[in-house]
């Protein structure tokens, strides 16, 4: 086998590495820039946020009442409240932690504000102090460098697939001229 089919070869073998090792590298900081970032189990205990009202039996103070407002901790700020393509929380999920009281009904036990990250917790038999002190709470929110234009998301997704297409497409073509020029292939 000649030189040049040889070097042809070696290179369509590193065009593949390369482009496996940079395939990879690109997918995850796409991903990071076009997924929210997801919080599990943010705890907050009502008892301590003065939340629960003793002297009525443990029941939660009324829904007027600032103290029962809870702010989660990656709430929407800056240009996720203020930006044309505002970003508010996805995917909220309150729970009981500390019953086997799954999920709490959003309008019922709670009302989201997801534009500014405020759960306001509401006086039901489901939040009763006698069964309830602990809230968690799950949602995804927008990260510093989220890309919220949605248009902007698709075509950054897109970047990773042309960058294999491109880096396949050059190793089929070194392949091809190594075939054709030992007969293997006709050109």
């Amino acid at each position: 086998m000649e030189q040049k089919n040889i070097n042809y070869i070696v290179l369509a073998f590193v065009f593949l590495i390369i482009g496996a090792v940079l395939i990879v590298q690109i997918a995850e900081n796409t991903n990071e820039k076009t997924s929210k970032t997801v919080v599990y189990d943010e705890t907050y205990d009502l008892s301590a946020l003065g939340c629960v009202n003793e002297t009525e039996g443990g029941t939660i103070n009324g829904t007027n009442d600032a103290d029962c407002n809870l702010t989660v901790t990656y709430a929407p700020t800056g240009w996720e409240l203020y930006d044309a393509n505002s970003c508010p929380l996805t995917n909220v999920v309150v729970n009981n932690g500390s019953t086997a009281v799954a999920n709490l009904v959003e309008g019922t036990d709670y009302n989201a504000f997801l534009d500014v990250g405020l759960i306001q917790m509401l006086n039901t038999t489901d939040t009763d102090e006698a069964f309830y002190n602990t809230t968690v709470i799950d949602y995804a929110y927008c990260g510093d460098e989220y890309l919220n234009s949605s248009w902007g998301r698709t075509i950054l997704s897109l970047v990773s697939g042309f960058i294999a297409l491109a880096m396949l497409g050059i190793s089929l073509w070194l392949f091809y001229n190594v075939f054709a020029s030992v007969g293997i292939l006709k050109r």
